[in-house]
Parts: structure tokens; C-alpha cells; sequence
């Protein structure tokens, strides 16, 4: 199919129905602005408590929230990769500034990495979640983003899976390597993924990549479960 009908079809199907707000109903949007913005705020700031490789850590919302779940599940499991934009917006909205202010106080260099998903895991659901988010706030805040550093090595259950924060801890131990160092050497990693919950990928992650030269270590996350 060519681009042009392409275009025409996605026409055809917006008139069939019609693209409705996920929080109030109203058309045309996917996530209204008054919707995005009435979502609880969860802010986590400086060195959180066990979790001894993440300097800082900034949460925009609650996953308790319905319309978060809702949001984060289409975004996530059922390819509405649209919706990235209104959740990256809803992070620069509520923790835009702390971010900036944090870096221009700072004489490292930042960059934005976003949690890999596994080959597999990938190949099964066709996105990286964390990636797509990872453009867009590296388009609104003016940060390079860096996908060529961080890779996932294995396979692992699903943390959502293990509720048992020391099994939770165990099963994501070691999953994680760094190529091309250079790019990272002395620098602030800010660390983008959709959802947190113990924190414990965020904090392997961050282990990796302070072994291979990373200054500072600031997660990002669009809601905490």
C-alpha cells in the first residue's frame, strides 16, 4: 500500500470512528490535555532508598491510576505508539524543569538511554516501548538520545510477573552490557522507561553503565506501580 492510500485509509477509518480521549470521551484527541494533566502526580527526587546505582529518580504519575493503567497498556502491549507523544508530554510538563536545572547545574554532558527490551522479546512485539518514548522527550528537552550503548544479553521472565522484590532483584541481574563506552564516558545517563515499580531494572542498568564510565545515573519514568 502506498503512502497516499495509506493516508486515505487512515481517513476512511477516522471517520468510521472517530478518535476519542481515553480519560473524558471527547473526540479528536487520544488524551485530552485536560485529562493528561489531571493525572496524580508521583514525584521522586534525589538518592532513592535501595537503589544504590540511580542518583536521582522522577516519576510523573501513579500506575494505580485507571486512565495511567488504561494508557500505559495501549501504548506498551497494543501498539498505539501514538501515545507517546501525550505521555512524553505529561513528563516534561511535571518534571521538565527539575530535569533541566539538574543538568545545567552540572558540568557533564547528558544523554538520554532507553531501557532495551531483549531480541526476542523485540522481534515479538515489533517497538521498544522505552525507545519511542525516549525520541520524543529527546525532542523536547533538546537531549541526545544514545540507542547503540545499553543491551539486553538475556532472556528473563517478566518483572511484572514476580511480585518479590529479592526475586524481582535476582532475575534482572546480569541481563544488561554496555558497547561503544566512549559515548558515555563522564557523562549524566538519563535512563527512560514507561513504568517503575522496586526500581530494580532501572538500578542494573545504572550498574552497567557506571562500570563502563557513566558519571550519573537519573531515571525517568512515565508512572510507578
Amino acid at each position: 500500500m502506498t503512502g497516499k492510500l495509506i493516508h486515505i485509509f487512515k481517513g476512511f477509518l477516522d471517520l468510521l470512528f472517530p478518535q476519542k480521549c481515553l480519560g473524558c470521551g471527547i473526540q479528536d484527541a487520544i488524551i485530552c490535555e485536560s485529562c493528561l494533566m489531571s493525572f496524580p502526580p508521583f514525584l521522586t527526587e534525589n538518592k532513592p532508598p535501595n537503589l544504590p546505582e540511580i542518583d536521582e529518580i522522577f516519576v510523573a504519575t501513579s500506575y494505580e491510576n485507571e486512565i495511567v493503567k488504561k494508557t500505559i497498556w495501549l501504548f506498551k502491549y497494543r501498539g498505539v505508539k501514538a501515545l507517546a507523544e501525550p505521555l512524553s508530554s505529561l513528563m516534561v510538563k511535571k518534571l521538565g524543569d527539575k530535569i533541566t536545572h539538574l543538568i545545567s547545574n552540572s558540568s557533564q554532558t547528558a544523554v538520554i538511554i532507553p531501557i532495551p527490551l531483549s531480541r526476542k522479546k523485540l522481534k515479538k512485539r515489533g517497538y521498544n516501548q522505552a525507545e519511542i518514548l525516549g525520541k520524543c522527550l529527546s525532542d523536547k528537552l533538546s537531549i541526545k538520545m544514545e540507542t547503540d550503548v545499553l543491551y539486553k544479553i538475556k532472556e528473563t521472565i517478566s518483572q511484572v510477573e514476580i511480585k518479590d522484590r529479592d526475586k524481582r532483584l535476582k532475575n534482572i541481574q546480569g541481563v544488561f552490557a554496555v558497547k561503544n563506552p566512549e559515548i558515555i564516558k563522564n557523562k549524566i545517563i538519563i535512563l527512560v522507561d514507561d513504568i517503575t515499580t522496586t526500581g530494580a531494572t532501572l538500578n542494573e542498568a545504572g550498574r552497567v553503565l557506571k562500570q563502563s564510565g557513566a558519571k550519573k545515573i537519573i531515571g525517568l519514568t512515565v508512572a510507578k506501580g
